[in-house]
């Protein structure tokens, strides 16, 4: 089950980051990106779980170039999330190999799935209302105070998914 989210995570991150470069009119970086997908499925069925960390890395690079570029916000925000549950759910996929056959792995993986989904369509809807909705008048003080409250609470709910 995870390794069929896993997959599908990363199809549609490293696709419609594929789909958003190639509509902004770059077909070879959407190339790219597509290659991207298909090595990062295959590193992770020939077990080289450290591809993972590349994979997100490439994918937050790819759609922070997008949107700096102002290809369309909601490819590269697909693009970002598909790259994240990718990895979160590689490296949680390794994880579980190192069960032991007595643990509830299917509930492991259903709990894990469960808070994923949340946590994910908490993130892409915030980020979706963020494109949308614009203040045009906030003072430095107050959005920087905004970010490092924002980087604490992920910081902690990245700890406490962890703990699972």
């Amino acid at each position: 089950m995870t390794i069929v989210a896993m997959i599908l995570s990363i199809i549609v991150g490293t696709g419609s980051l594929a789909y958003g470069y190639f509509q902004a009119g770059m077909p070879d970086p959407a190339r790219w990106c597509a290659l991207l997908g298909i090595v990062w499925i295959l590193a992770h069925w020939r077990k080289m779980y450290w591809f993972s960390a590349l994979g997100l890395l490439l994918t937050i690079v790819a759609a922070a170039y997008g949107v700096w570029h102002n290809f369309t916000t909601i490819w590269m925000l697909l693009g970002a999330l598909g790259g994240l549950l990718g990895w979160d759910l590689s490296d949680f996929a390794m994880r579980l190999s190192y069960a032991a056959p007595s643990d509830d792995i299917e509930g492991m993986e259903r709990r894990h799935l469960e808070r994923v989904g949340v946590v994910a369509a908490l993130g892409f809807g915030l980020a979706l209302l963020s494109v949308y909705i614009h203040i045009n008048r906030l003072a430095f003080e107050v959005a920087v105070g905004l970010v490092l409250l924002a980087a604490l609470g992920l910081t902690r709910l990245v700890i406490g998914l962890r703990k699972y």
